[in-house]
């Protein structure tokens, strides 16, 4: 069967501004092309990058909250590999409480699904304005997830939480409960509400918590 593929995630720029506080991504050659061709003949060119594990769009593991939690090399593949999603389209309020999630999931067994929160903070990506007064879920919308148990929750806003609540609930919430987070993720809107599938796996890093992925859906 042909499926439609549908990239979720933002591309990268060197020095782009990602997330209020943090570093741009930077890159720089290793070794050249030119010293290549000086060296054997033949042209290949290796880079170096320099970068905070919350650049782009990325999955955060428990490890990223919890110095006791799962890091990225202990994150299942079936968590993030071939999930069915679900969306929620939350467009019409800036902060998405569960009734909201309720409205748009109902009774649906969530288990095991990838549930992706449609905001439309997206569409400030690269700018100053994509973290101001961004959308976010509330702490009892992660509890009434925490309640389902999907594999991960993804949002295309600047952050998962509220960025002037630096406790960060609904981080705490959903990782201590062992579910996985996306965040920046981009292009929800072309995603059907249910049928497709989500492939979003990291590098498998020891004692690293966050890490950017492809995130990207299949449409049977």
């Amino acid at each position: 069967m042909t499926s439609r593929v549908l990239d979720l995630s933002h591309e990268l720029r060197p020095g782009m501004f990602t997330h209020p506080g943090l570093p741009g991504p930077q890159w720089q050659p290793h070794r050249t092309r030119q010293e290549y061709e000086q060296a054997t003949g033949t042209t290949f060119q290796i880079d170096e990058l320099r970068l905070v594990g919350n650049t782009g769009t990325y999955l955060d593991s428990p490890y990223h909250r919890f110095a006791d939690g799962a890091d990225l090399a202990h994150v299942p593949l079936e968590r993030v590999v071939d999930v069915p999603i679900v969306v929620v389209d939350a467009r019409a309020t800036r902060t998405v409480g569960p009734e909201a999630l309720a409205a748009a999931l109902g009774d649906d067994d969530l288990r095991g699904t990838a549930v992706l929160v449609l905001t439309g903070g997206d569409r400030h990506w690269g700018e100053r304005e994509y973290a101001a007064d961004a959308p976010y879920l509330t702490s009892g919308a992660a509890a009434w997830l925490v309640e389902r148990a999907p594999s991960l929750v993804g949002i295309d806003a600047v952050n998962i939480d509220d960025l002037a609540d630096v406790s960060r609930p609904v981080h705490t919430l959903l990782l201590s409960a062992g579910l996985l987070i996306i965040e920046h993720l981009t292009g929800l809107g072309t995603v059907p509400a249910r049928g497709a599938r989500l492939h979003a796996a990291p590098l498998g890093w020891h004692g690293v918590g966050t890490w950017p992925v492809r995130a990207y859906a299949l449409i049977p």
